[in-house]
């Protein structure tokens, strides 16, 4: 699958998404939402091959991201699935994590992430954490947890690719920061300060992440063939 086409599909599905969301069109949403990780799985499967378990663990962390769309969506409507797409988006991180570490490997990196950067990404997620935590009631513990994971796959992807050398490490990274920033909104949104946008902000910057990450992986491992 090439990249232009791919590009064309997964932004126009994006855009419909955010038109959905704009408009309040639960039929174009129905349609739109699912299509978008489907998208890139096929691109990820038919662009790369080897690499093992690398590259199954990436398609892996996008397919738990389709059932954490999947279960948000439907919370919309009926509500009672909120925690089963947190869960969901939880194990997409921890795959994303491994992913990262694996790649870490794999790119033959030898130097530690910024120790500034560290410190930065921790104080951010335990400021926003303490802000919605008053909020959030029965849902603390999961929460905290997947602040965490978060903040792990954040973390970890700084540390996985020679910035000098590895453009495509430039791309998993701005996907990972735009993760943080759609989660961040999402969390403020959900549980401490309701806004208009919100929805709208969430979705665009989660699809810019994902799509980010996704070409970062290919390109990262289509370099180590």
């Amino acid at each position: 699958m090439r990249f232009r086409t791919v590009s064309i599909l997964y932004l126009a599905a994006l855009a419909a998404e955010v038109y959905a969301l704009a408009t309040d069109s639960a039929s174009i949403e129905y349609v739109a939402k699912p299509a978008l990780m489907p998208i890139l799985i096929l691109y990820l499967a038919f662009s790369t091959k080897g690499v093992g378990a690398v590259r199954f663990t990436m398609i892996a962390a996008l397919v738990f991201s389709w059932f954490g769309d999947v279960f948000l969506m439907f919370d919309k409507q009926s509500g009672g699935l909120f925690v089963y797409g947190l869960a969901a988006f939880l194990t997409a991180h921890i795959l994303y994590i491994y992913y990262f570490l694996a790649v870490r490997r794999l790119n033959r990196v030898e130097t530690r992430p910024s120790v500034r950067a560290l410190i930065a990404i921790i104080l951010y997620s335990g400021a926003l954490f303490a802000f919605i935590a008053p909020h959030v009631g029965q849902m603390l513990v999961p929460v905290a947890i997947y602040s965490a994971a978060l903040t792990a796959m954040l973390a970890t992807s700084l540390a996985a690719f020679r910035f000098g050398d590895q453009d495509f490490g430039k791309l998993c990274v701005a996907g990972t920061l735009l993760f943080v920033v759609s989660d961040s909104i999402l969390a403020v949104n959900r549980f401490a300060v309701p806004f208009t946008a919100g929805p709208v902000l969430v979705m665009l910057t989660y699809g810019i992440a994902q799509f980010l990450i996704c070409e970062g992986a290919k390109r990262n491992l289509i370099s180590n063939l």
